[in-house]
């Protein structure tokens, strides 16, 4: 398992090699992989990605690493194998698993996690893990993720409707009728009046929504955060915060 047969690199290599480029484009390539070969070799020179690599390997799962990412922090890989389909022969690559430990490394309770969550060992196989790449299907992992999350936002949304029903019990017959009649104006057009502590509620919500500072220029679907760099997000022609597409 060479430390930097990483999925990034050898997709880099294959590009490299299938294409038809000019000089400069495969200098361009060819300094790609080697930079990153140098980030992965640094990441794994970290003594605390060291330690967590041994403890890993013994507890968990033989063919997961940690190294220090310098975008986001500690991550974990795995050990994908594959078969080549033009050679048959057995090859593979280091894969990160999904989600950080950030830089300040693995909170208490990270092995019995990885145990629990992504124990790749027992949830997948190599023609799954590729299956997935390939986008033909939904990882186990995620699709162990997708159920539990299913299942909080049922339970999420069973609260809600609690809540709702609570509110309604608790309201009079007059409170009930006169917000039936309401809602049924709304509906079809018609005029509310509001009167009383209604109104003045309202009142107020107008009020500050009047005081509020405006948007930024160019709000849209589209729209980045602002403080994006503007060397990373590059900017469509008419407006200054505009994903470009």
């Amino acid at each position: 398992m060479p430390a930097t047969q990483e999925v990034e690199v050898v997709w880099l290599t294959r590009f490299l090699s299938e294409g038809k480029w000019a000089p400069h484009e495969i200098g361009s390539i060819q300094r790609a992989i080697e930079e990153r070969k140098a980030v992965i070799l640094a990441g794994l020179a970290v003594p605390k990605a060291q330690y967590w690599t041994r403890r890993l390997q013994a507890e968990v799962e033989p063919l997961l690493r940690m190294r220090l990412c310098p975008k986001v922090g500690f991550v974990v890989d795995r050990w994908v194998d594959v078969t080549s389909i033009e050679t048959n022969d057995e090859e593979g690559y280091w894969h990160q698993v999904p989600g950080t430990c950030g830089f300040e490394g693995p909170k208490p309770g990270f092995l019995d996690r990885m145990k629990g969550q992504y124990d790749l060992w027992k949830l997948s196989s190599p023609k799954l893990d590729q299956d997935a790449i390939a986008g033909k299907i939904r990882h186990p992992v995620l699709q162990m993720k997708d159920k539990a999350s299913g299942r909080i936002a049922r339970e999420n949304e069973q609260k809600a409707t609690a809540k709702v029903a609570a509110a309604v019990d608790s309201m009079s017959d007059k409170q009930v009728s006169e917000f039936i009649n309401v809602e049924r104006a709304m509906q079809t057009g018609e005029t509310v009046v509001m009167h009383g502590a209604t109104r003045k509620s309202y009142d107020r919500m107008k009020k500050a929504s009047e005081q509020a500072p405006a948007p930024p220029e160019d709000m849209g679907p589209d729209c980045m955060n602002p403080g994006q760099n503007p060397f990373i997000r590059k900017s469509k022609s008419g407006g200054k915060h505009i994903k470009e597409l």
